[in-house]
């Protein structure tokens, strides 16, 4: 099965041209767009978003995906509301002009979570307010035919695969899915969530890929490293991808140091491990 394999753009570098100046010598082609020069799409400056768009043009690239940060840290019914007028129109209004089928969000804040404590803080009874949230958006994206990808994250009450599929089925949206990132799970876990993965089977519609080591010094230090070099056994992950069936984009996402070496090392490492799993 072909492996669609890109990156997150910003991951090397947050001038667009120069990050794909750099990910194309490594052989990457597909990019998911989230910071540009600082500042997270879709409220950067026109200008940087139509560099995007002409750097799509010169480089012969694709954009697979676009992450505005929605509901990330959102705890209370105000701030959800001012991201639902502010940055969801013009990140829909993104999705249709770059051709996407929909955005990565996040999961809602749990209150008093950080990355060092979010695995002591339990995500299996979130409030009702989150449920209705939930709800009030996948209404507006299926009315913008559009999805949310949900990106599971340690500090949100959709941080597991299987926490995420059970805000989306007491939702009942249909417009929602699943960002595959088993790096966050085993950030927040401190072990390989292969488990997870069944939960989130037929959900998925983007996948990210990042590799830590154990967890020694705590989740506030975490020590990222290419696909393999880590806890999470990526040939049984991407098996079970491939077994499902799944077909749509895979992001490098690797939280390290951006330089062209390192990109190369990810890129191969993780096209190493795709041959594998079925050797």
């Amino acid at each position: 099965m072909q492996l669609n394999l890109g990156i997150v753009s910003d991951e090397i570098c947050r001038d667009f041209p120069s990050a794909v100046s750099i990910g194309k010598r490594a052989g990457l082609l597909r990019y998911e767009v989230r910071n540009l020069r600082g500042v997270r799409v879709p409220n950067c400056d026109a200008a940087d978003l139509r560099t995007v768009e002409e750097t799509i043009e010169r480089e012969n690239i694709k954009v697979t995906a676009i992450s505005p940060g929605l509901f990330k840290y959102t705890e209370d019914t105000a701030a959800f509301h001012k991201e639902m007028s502010e940055i969801y129109p013009r990140a829909a209004e993104l999705v249709s002009r770059w051709g996407l089928t929909g955005m990565i969000v996040f999961g809602f804040h749990k209150p008093g979570a950080s990355e060092a404590n979010a695995g002591s803080i339990p995500s299996d009874n979130p409030p009702g307010e989150i449920i209705e949230w939930l709800t009030e958006a996948a209404e507006r994206a299926a009315a913008d035919h559009l999805n949310l990808i949900i990106e599971p994250e340690p500090i949100c009450w959709a941080d597991t695969c299987q926490a995420t599929v059970d805000l989306i089925r007491r939702a009942g949206a249909k417009s929602i899915r699943i960002n595959y990132d088993p790096g966050n799970v085993a950030w927040l876990q401190n072990r390989d969530p292969l488990d997870d993965f069944s939960a989130a089977a037929p959900w998925i519609a983007n996948v990210h890929i990042k590799d830590l080591r154990p967890l020694t010094r705590g989740a506030g230090n975490p020590e990222w490293v290419p696909a393999g070099a880590g806890m999470i056994d990526y040939r049984a992950h991407f098996r079970v991808l491939q077994e499902a069936g799944y077909q749509g984009p895979v992001s490098l996402e690797p939280h390290m140091n951006g330089s062209e070496e390192t990109t190369r090392a990810c890129a191969e490492a993780v096209r190493r491990l795709w041959r594998e799993s079925f050797e």
